[in-house]
């Protein structure tokens, strides 16, 4: 029985069942092209980029959204001499979209216009950007902050900086990512907490470095999270400022109950784990994952 092996059997085998798949993502990226070739006939578009959890190779099946960034000429965002709200240029974008793909569900998101297109699982989010400004050499953007206003980011910078952590952590960092972002999803209400805060925190704190298995990163995750009272993150790479988990101040309650559930829990596996009661162990890894953790 898988739960009477060694926990660490197991999360192996979850990391590779987590993985996007191939067919899933394919019919994405072809939408993403269209997606470019209309944007760009409505736009003045300087360019395009892949940016998220995909460029990052933290993405996992099913629940990570494909993210494109469309960078648009400053003209475009301008009244008056003035950049206008970001809100106004994000329901530009959502209305050309939605003229273009009538029978797609076009939404605006915090940051993007958000499109769910039948024919695949994975959604795409678009995210519009102006050029800034370089920091040590990458290009910064500003992108809607959700509030009318603009925030700064580098999808270079923070992809550098992950994964420079990646190979510290002799490249256990993007699975381990992969499976809290399933402990994320793994119940009806997903955990609000957010991916790009996942990865960046995760870098930040070094989590995966040395002899670790991938449940002792994962303990350590839950634990360094209850220590930091679930807070915002600053910035280790200065671009964005302080990098926050939650959209809402509504969501800081539940992530904090369900980090401190997830710590309890792991800790408990990995002291089971230790004393070589692996079926206790990988129970009690099955209650961290609300019972996704041998079965997908």
């Amino acid at each position: 029985m898988r739960l009477r092996v060694p926990p660490q059997w197991n999360l192996i085998e979850l990391a590779a069942r987590v993985q996007p798949q191939p067919r899933e993502l394919i019919a994405a990226r072809m939408h993403q092209g269209s997606v470019k070739t209309r944007l760009a006939s409505s736009f003045a578009v300087s360019g395009t980029l892949q940016m998220g959890s995909h460029a990052r190779s933290t993405a996992i099946r099913w629940h990570s959204d494909l993210d494109l960034m469309v960078v648009l000429k400053k003209e475009e965002c301008l009244w008056g001499g003035r950049l206008v709200s970001s809100t106004s240029v994000l329901d530009r974008v959502v209305a050309d979209l939605r003229e273009r793909y009538p029978k797609t569900s076009v939404r605006r998101d915090v940051l993007a216009a958000a499109l769910d297109f039948g024919s695949s699982k994975q959604s795409l989010d678009v995210v519009p950007a102006i050029f800034h400004s370089f920091a040590a050499g990458r290009p910064v953007y500003i992108i809607p902050d959700g509030d009318g206003g603009w925030l700064k980011t580098s999808p270079a910078v923070h992809d550098r900086l992950f994964a420079q952590a990646h190979a510290r952590s002799g490249n256990k960092l993007c699975r381990v990512s992969q499976m809290i972002k399933w402990w994320k999803f793994g119940r009806q209400q997903p955990i609000p907490i957010s991916s790009f805060y996942t990865d960046i925190f995760l870098a930040d704190n070094e989590i995966c470095v040395g002899v670790k298995t991938y449940g002792q990163c994962l303990r350590d995750f839950f634990g360094y999270l209850v220590a930091s009272d679930c807070g915002d993150l600053l910035d280790p790479c200065g671009v964005a400022g302080q990098i926050s988990p939650i959209k809402t101040s509504a969501q800081a309650d539940t992530l904090k109950q369900a980090a401190a559930y997830a710590y309890f829990h792991a800790r408990s596996a990995i002291d089971a784990e230790q004393r070589r009661q692996f079926e206790e162990a990988n129970r009690q890894w099955d209650l961290v994952f609300n019972g996704t953790y041998l079965k997908g």
